[in-house]
């Protein structure tokens, strides 16, 4: 028989020789490589393989998989024909579904591989093989790329603080000399300025710093503020300003110096407005000898209509540049328009496929042929360009056509070309935006042609977008556009070559994560004129992402879109929660009538949207809000019978969508840092919500390839700000995170890929940081934000920082000693099991007493990081967790009083404790500090401070999530009761154990895990409580019951110990044991009643 024959004829009976045997009890479904639906072009050699089995008939109970057969090949042709094969497992007698290592023929750069599945379920009956899935390999080797980098460097026009202040000078109240000493306290300062009519602004801006701190007010409304005389401000007084009449009113304070006396402690004001017109010269105000100046607060003192008449004329100290001070710095506004590139080239035959592999820094757009080829954002992911960069596949081979094609590619700024360089601290920027990029086409006959990015490219900045600037905002120039830039045949005589420029010196890699994308269009709440040509957009939800203008009118007007949380009591945007960030795009029209933008290469956290230059009248219609962050498949859902609780989770899940940009991130203001203290253990939390296991891949990979030779780590990477504290608590992410992560997964390979790395990192804080005792005094930032920051707070005990560090340091160890276990490193796990014991036993010995079961500060974090990390003995435990609960209930009156670090450990410190109705008493309070009080706030997020709305509008407001902590773990698994199994990861097992707290009376949860969906409802009524719970296929699950009497439980109307599928274990205080197959299974508790605490 010949040979492709044979094979096809195999493959069809083994295809159908299920139908003659008896029918599977299991389909498979879902498959995934490397947690990827069918990615393109993947630099994992060996990729694993994982599948999900689903119940033929949905009432089926206890089904498993015995056996699977994997079968790769080099089309999806070739793969039902049974020819050119890959790899073929056979049967191979398994109930392994998830990580299933390719261990076919070696592959290489490009290669195609179509794959398919089918299992053998519990009784060995055979499954139909699964519809085929599809991953590409990408560039394997550094020779692979042809192509070089180009773009151009130069063309910005950065706005410097030493430029925008030019003509200022330094004044003060005419005292003495201030520039060599001056009194402690405020100084206050006003300024009329008068605006022509008739003159439509278009940007106001007022550069500004003091020493030692400055606000400004604007007819009355405080514009900004200012912390220090060595960072200049930039602020958008735009909003404030109008025709006529103005007053500017400064306050000033000379702040008391450690380190001189108070005569040789200089006091200055220096700044500049500059107002500009939609045509004409610009208005400047300097500061000068013709400000007002006093020395007393007065009521009143910064309105409009207060008599400064009897003021005294400032004093000038000098110009800028002058002694003391010098030439002070800040927060350029750095405008640098986008990069246009194109190439045409010809494809001579007919075009089998067509791959296109992109790495354009910062970020980039791809178009081939006139159109736009994908729907992603903001691409590649964020890293640090000098260790890592990522290059993006695109599959081309439907938009490459046999003749003349065009590719164009837009080159954005993102944090390549940094948005800041000093403010509020040093920021790394690592050059000019560039391209490379290698097109791959592949004809029918076989050949193969490449496309690179080379000297043959033409580029132009003089394209429509004019700057794109994360904390500022983009610039667009409708009438800038180019209709069929990147189309055959365009007229681009007019651009100049493009240059070879440097690498960025990192290593190619590829973009292994799931891409940004927009996730969800919000429709407007609510539409307010509150002044005359302003206008004010509610969407009734804070997000990050961008906002969509539909707009009509004449060509060259500008419309500006200012973006923030917050509105002033006249209606106004409150921006100050912005600080030096502008958060203002702006869109130049053509004029050609409708006309609908949105930015490509920027987002922003908001809620409100201050509309400025609209031409007209708008309605809601006109504005529409896109939010945009990394596309991670949604896997859980919750609700519950206390509509705040289900306020406060939704809250949360907005703050992972938020925060989630191919790294968690700040979203707002001129931070906007990969902080490294934030995700943690609220990491956890995102995982029952999202599937995150590709995204903390990729953003521990970061730390890897950022590590110090010392072992150390940043507390903020990529490290778009350059300092290093070398912290212990902040970049512990490194161990929590692969921990809790392998927990849900399942996932060996994150400890492996990691291992070197935290095991370094804990070996440096040992020889750097630790005690003879085994303790260690070297935290950073401490329970940052606790109760103790709250304006006004009785309470102001901080827990001590070296109890912080001495118990994470502890926890380090012990999660290595774990890791090297599982990872099969005996040596290495019995030198940190020795570490963690030496940690521990110094740790109770300093600050444990043993008298009054007490820990060091006697804050409710000083007891829950010993409980959490098991420092506590089990003979103390009782008297400790009774401590804690006095904390909270007693001397805090049901509150918490923890801080970002200490709430990702609280609330399952409770449960573990038995005290689960304690913390249901904290998440549903509604007074200040607690999650309920931002909701009666109007808070669609969770905020930085449990005080944001009364305290420093400067902190991240209402854009954050760090203060929900690992509180959607909480409502999964104590409320809902969806728990993993440490000992049998990834959901293989599962612990189902609800706790019927409060005032609650029915909770859903649903989790999807890689084995499939788990659900948990349950409800009291009648004094019964009903419980469903459905566990996927190739699992099983321990159920925990609530019950008083352990005999009355059933399962569908029978003796739960007697029904299909179900054995009773054990009886425990507060519930009835269980262990079950797969299924649904309906449980049911008659008169049962809830304790107090189990």
């Amino acid at each position: 028989m010949h040979r492709r024959l044979a094979l096809a004829v195999g493959f069809v009976l083994a295809t159908a020789a299920p139908s003659l045997a008896a029918p599977a009890s299991l389909r498979v479904e879902d498959l995934r490589c490397e947690y990827l639906i069918d990615p393109l072009g993947i630099d994992a050699r060996a990729p694993r393989l994982s599948w999900r089995s689903t119940a033929v008939k949905d009432a089926a109970r206890g089904l498993s998989q015995s056996a699977y057969q994997i079968r790769v090949a080099r089309s999806q042709a070739a793969l039902s024909e049974g020819e050119d094969t890959l790899w073929d497992t056979g049967k191979t007698a398994s109930d392994q579904s998830l990580h299933v290592s390719y261990a076919g023929k070696p592959l290489g750069s490009h290669d195609a591989c179509w794959w398919s599945v089918r299992i053998w379920d519990r009784d060995g009956n055979a499954s139909d093989w699964s519809k085929p899935g599809r991953w590409t390999m990408g560039l394997l080797d550094p020779k692979d790329w042809t192509g070089k980098w180009i773009g151009h460097d130069g063309g910005d026009t950065t706005e410097s603080p030493t430029a925008m202040l030019e003509g200022a000078s330094w004044i003060w109240y005419p005292a003495g000399n201030p520039s060599i000493g001056a009194p402690i306290g405020g100084r206050f300062f006003r300024k009329k300025v008068n605006l022509p009519e008739g003159r439509r602004i278009v940007k106001a801006t007022l550069t500004m710093t003091a020493d030692d701190s400055f606000g400004v007010f604007v007819n009355g409304k405080l514009g900004g503020q200012g912390a220090s005389w060595a960072s200049v401000k930039a602020l958008d007084l735009t909003p404030l300003l109008r025709p006529g009449a103005n007053t500017l009113a400064v306050t000033a304070v000379n702040a008391e110096s450690t380190t001189v006396t108070p005569d040789k402690n200089p006091a200055g004001l220096i700044g500049l407005l500059k107002v500009e017109f939609e045509s004409g010269e610009p208005l400047l105000a300097p500061t000068d000898a013709s400000w007002r100046a006093g020395d007393e607060h007065i009521i009143g003192w910064e309105r409009e209509d207060f008599d400064d008449s009897k003021w005294a004329a400032a004093r000038e100290s000098g110009k800028l540049g002058s002694a003391p001070w010098g030439m002070v710095g800040g927060s350029e506004h750095r405008r640098l328009p986008a990069r246009m590139l194109r190439r045409e080239f010809d494809a001579s035959k007919q075009v089998r496929r067509a791959t296109a592999s992109v790495c354009g820094l910062g970020f980039f757009d791809l178009h081939v042929n006139g159109r736009l080829v994908s729907d992603q954002l903001m691409n590649p992911a964020l890293t640090g360009y000098d260790r890592r960069a990522c290059y993006v596949t695109f599959d081309l081979s439907d938009q490459v056509k046999q003749g003349r094609n065009a590719l164009g590619v837009v080159l954005g700024n993102g944090r390549y070309f940094a948005p800041r360089v000093n403010d509020p601290v040093p920021m790394h920027s690592y050059g000019y935006p560039k391209l490379l990029l290698q097109l791959r086409v592949e004809y029918a006959d076989g050949s193969v042609e490449n496309v690179v990015s080379d000297e043959n490219w033409k580029l132009t900045t003089d394209g429509p977008i004019r700057s794109d600037n994360e904390f500022d905002g983009e610039e667009y120039d409708a009438r800038r556009e180019m209709p069929g830039w990147s189309s055959p045949g365009f007229d681009d005589s007019k651009w100049r070559k493009a240059d070879l420029v440097a690498a960025p010196g990192g290593t190619l890699e590829a973009q292994m994560i799931e891409p940004i994308r927009i996730t969800e269009v919000l429709k407007p709440v609510a539409l307010t004129n509150p002044k005359p040509g302003v206008f004010l957009v509610d969407f009734g939800q804070a997000f990050y992402g961008m906002v969509c203008l539909k707009v009509a009118g004449p060509a060259g007007r500008s419309v500006r879109l200012h973006t923030s949380f917050n509105v002033t009591p006249d209606g106004l945007l409150n921006a100050a929660n912005d600080r030096s960030a502008y958060n203002t795009d702006v869109y130049t029209l053509k004029g050609e009538g409708d006309e609908t933008w949105s930015p490509r290469f920027k987002g922003n956290a908001t809620r409100f949207v201050q509309v400025e230059g609209y031409p007209g009248t708008p309605d809601a219609s006109n504005f529409e809000g896109l939010v945009t962050h990394t596309d991670m498949e949604p896997t859980g859902r919750f609700a519950c019978s206390n509509p705040l609780i289900n306020r406060i989770y939704l809250n949360a899940r907005w703050g992972t969508r938020m925060q989630n940009r191919s790294v968690p991130m700040e979203p707002d203001r001129d931070e906007r840092m990969p902080w490294s203290g934030h995700p943690a253990k609220t990491s956890e939390s995102e995982g029952y919500a999202f599937n995150v296991a590709r995204f903390y891949d990729h953003f521990l990979h970061n730390y890897r390839a950022h590590q110090a030779e010392d072992g150390s780590l940043q507390e903020i990477l990529p490290p778009y700000w350059t300092f290093n504290s070398k912290d212990i608590v902040w970049p512990s992410v490194v161990t929590v995170i692969p921990d809790w992560h392998y927990n849900f997964y399942g996932d060996l390979k994150i400890l492996a890929d990691n291992y070197d790395c935290i095991r370094r990192w804990v070996l440096f804080h040992e020889k750097a940081y630790q005690k003879p005792d085994g303790t260690i005094d070297y935290c950073n930032y401490g329970d940052w934000v606790d109760g103790s920051w709250i304006k006004g707070a009785v309470d102001k005990r901080v827990t001590s920082r070296p109890l912080i560090s001495s118990a994470y340091y502890y926890n380090n160890c012990r999660i290595v000693a774990r890791a090297a276990r599982l990872l099969g490193k005996a040596d290495d796990a019995r030198r940190f099991d020795a570490m963690a014991e030496k940690a521990k036993a110094g740790f109770n010995a300093r600050f444990f007493n043993p008298k009054s079961n007490k820990y060091e500060s006697e804050t409710q974090a000083s007891y829950v990081f010993p409980l959490a990390f098991g420092l506590v003995s089990e003979a103390n435990r009782a008297a400790v967790v009774a401590n804690l609960v006095d904390e909270i209930m007693v001397k805090n009156h049901g509150h918490t009083s923890v801080g970002l670090v200490g709430m990702q450990w609280f609330m399952q410190v409770l449960t573990n404790a038995g005290r689960a109705d304690v913390a249901y008493t904290v998440a549903t309070q509604t007074t200040r500090p607690s999650w309920g009080y931002m909701v009666s706030k109007g808070a669609t997020t969770s905020w930085e401070r449990w005080d944001t709305d009364t305290q420093d509008g400067g902190m991240n407001g209402e854009s954050q999530k760090i203060l929900s902590g690992n509180l959607e773990a909480w409502l999964y698994q104590t409320l809902g009761g969806i728990n993993y199994d440490p000992e049998r990861p990834g959901f293989k097992h599962i612990i189902l154990r609800p706790w019927p707290v409060g005032d609650l009376t029915f909770v859903r949860a649903e989790h999807t895990s890689r084995y499939g969906r788990i659900d948990s409802e349950w409800k009291l009524a009648d004094g019964a409580f009903a419980w469903t719970v459905t566990v996927p296929p190739n699992t099983t699950a321990t159920v925990y019951v609530p019950s008083t009497d352990a005999a009355a439980v059933t399962e569908g109307g029978k003796p739960a110990g007697q029904a299909e599928g179900v054995k009773f274990e054990r009886a425990e205080p507060g519930f009835a044991v269980y262990s079950v197959g797969s299924g649904t299974y309906a449980f049911r508790s008659p008169a049962w009643k809830p304790a107090a605490s189990r």
